[in-house]
């Protein structure tokens, strides 16, 4: 506080700009003054049309329909990853202990190989 109160001191508390008279009142008028004589452009409005209404709509489908063709193709992926799963284990099963396995069992060759392709597990 004492180095304001010696700034206040020394100089005083005048601020030292000052506005001139009616400089506000006249300052719009200048303005108005300087610029340019322009006649208005005359503005016309976009006519909307059709399509432009219909845009976001198709491009709102066509990003529903490339959702619904990714899911199709990861479930088509998939259902062929378990295909060749199913190959591959059905291909581990002719062994000889599974040839061993059917000589002793009671059920016949085609019993057992239907009840493997079947998909009803019920």
């Amino acid at each position: 506080m004492k180095d304001e109160d010696k700034l206040i001191e020394q100089y005083g508390k005048k601020q030292p700009f000052t506005m001139p008279e009616g400089y506000l009142e006249q300052l719009h008028e200048q303005l108005m003054n300087n610029l340019p004589e322009t006649q208005p452009i005359a503005t016309t409005e976009a006519k909307v049309t059709l399509m432009t209404r219909i845009k976001p709509l198709l491009y709102m489908a066509a990003m529903f329909v490339g959702i619904i063709f990714m899911v199709q193709g990861i479930m088509y992926v998939q259902q062929s990853h378990l295909k060749s799963d199913n190959i591959a284990a059905a291909e581990e099963l002719y062994e000889p202990e599974v040839d061993d396995f059917m000589a002793s069992s009671l059920y016949s060759e085609y019993a057992l190989y239907s009840y493997l392709t079947s998909t009803d597990y019920d």
